[in-house]
This record gives C-alpha cells, structure tokens and sequence, in this order.
C-alpha cells in the first residue's frame, strides 16, 4: 500500500508488486558509486506524509520510509523495503501478514529505467517491484497486491549523495507514470493490481508532496546507457 512511496537515485535499489526481473544491460542507466566506495544505502522516510492506495478498495496511511541497498560498484538495480505505517482500510487497522496492526512492510528490488515519453527529470524513473505478492489484511478483509510502480527521480550526470523523488498523482486508479524502456529499449507498462473477495482491480499508490532521500556509506552518480 503505497503511495510513494519512494525514489531517485536509488537505481541502486527501490510501486507496488509482483515479481518480474530486468535484466541489466548497456540499455539500462546505471549507479557509479564513488571511488572507492563499493556499498552503501540509500532511506527516504516522512512520519506524516499521507499515502493512499486506490484499487478494488481504498486505503490510507501516514507515514512511510523507503530503504534500498546496493553492493556493486556499478549497478542498476538492487534490494529495497518499503513500508507504510498508520494504515487504515476505512476505520479497520491493516497490516502486512506478519506485521503489527498499522504497519505493511514491502519486500521488493529497484530498477533504474528510462522512462518511454516524458515524466521525470531527464526521464529517469526507479521501478519498484513487489516480490513476491503482498498480502495486506484489515480485520477481515485482505488485500492481495502485485505489480510494479514508477517513481520520477534523480537527474542523470552529477555526483550526490541525496535527492528528492516523486510518486505523482493518481488519477482513479491510474498513476502518472505508467511506462518505462527496459532493456531491449522496448517500452512497457507498468502497474499494480489488487484482489480481494474473488474480485480485481488495477491500483495506484501516491505518496503526498516530494520525497528526499539521503545516502549513507556511499555517494552516486546516475550514468546514462
């Protein structure tokens, strides 16, 4: 349940879900690190931004944080965790199976991909992937989400060790970044869906305002194909 969340620079890790994997290639951007440094992580956190998560329901939450890794010198993808706290599906409490009542932890990995047309400084975009499925219960009901989700982020072609990142806007439930180049330079779309009850729906994550992200143990330079 997702809304951004989050984030840039981050080709080195970090919506929502299911599992698909990208291979990296020359068609990908890809993650210098610094000299010398050869791992480090990258967190985006807010306790109070609002998050939503519109599909075959509706659900709310306040505050997220965003963690990705990465142990290559030069990468273009990696491990991430998001999660969303003070979850609500109406007035029930969620939580991700396993969680305590509010908080949906999402395991997934970061892609750096070009975005097809438009959207996103310099058409850089983090494709966040859920892996595997998630499963969110609310007292009752549960939600299962799969799928993948774009973040607008960092520009290509300078060294930083923070940045800031977007979800964008949902429209319904359809997000504002919907399709990116993988590595054959095909355009694809991606997306999230949600079941519960037998029934599906396709689903957008939106995290409120921008999000900044801050690296430790590491600096990075987002290099183009």
């Amino acid at each position: 349940m997702c809304n951004f969340k989050p984030l840039l620079i981050s080709a080195l890790a970090l919506a929502a879900f299911a599992s698909i994997a990208i291979p990296a290639n020359a068609a990908l951007p890809s993650l210098l690190q610094l000299p010398g440094v050869t791992s480090g992580t990258l967190e985006a956190t807010s306790k109070t931004a609002a998050t939503k998560f519109t599909g075959i329901v509706n659900v709310t939450g306040t505050g997220y944080r965003l963690r990705a890794s990465s142990n290559f010198e030069m990468t273009s993808l990696g491990p991430a965790l998001l999660t969303f706290t003070q979850v609500l599906f109406g007035t029930k409490s969620c939580k991700a199976d396993g969680d305590t009542a509010g908080n949906v932890l999402i395991p997934g990995e970061a892609h750096a991909v070009l975005a097809a047309s438009g959207g996103g400084a310099n058409l850089f975009l983090i494709l966040f992937l859920v892996t595997p499925s998630l499963l969110v219960e609310c007292e009752g009901t549960n939600i299962t989400v799969t799928g993948s989700q774009l973040i607008a982020a960092e520009p290509f072609g300078k060294e930083v060790t923070s940045g800031t990142a977007t979800t964008g806007k949902c429209s319904g439930n359809t997000p504002e970044f919907t399709t990116y180049l993988n590595d054959a330079g095909a355009s694809v779309t991606a997306g999230l869906k949600s079941e519960t009850g037998g029934l599906k729906s396709a689903t957008c994550q939106e995290v409120q305002g921008t999000q900044t992200a801050t690296a430790s143990g590491m600096g990075a330079e987002v290099m183009e194909p």
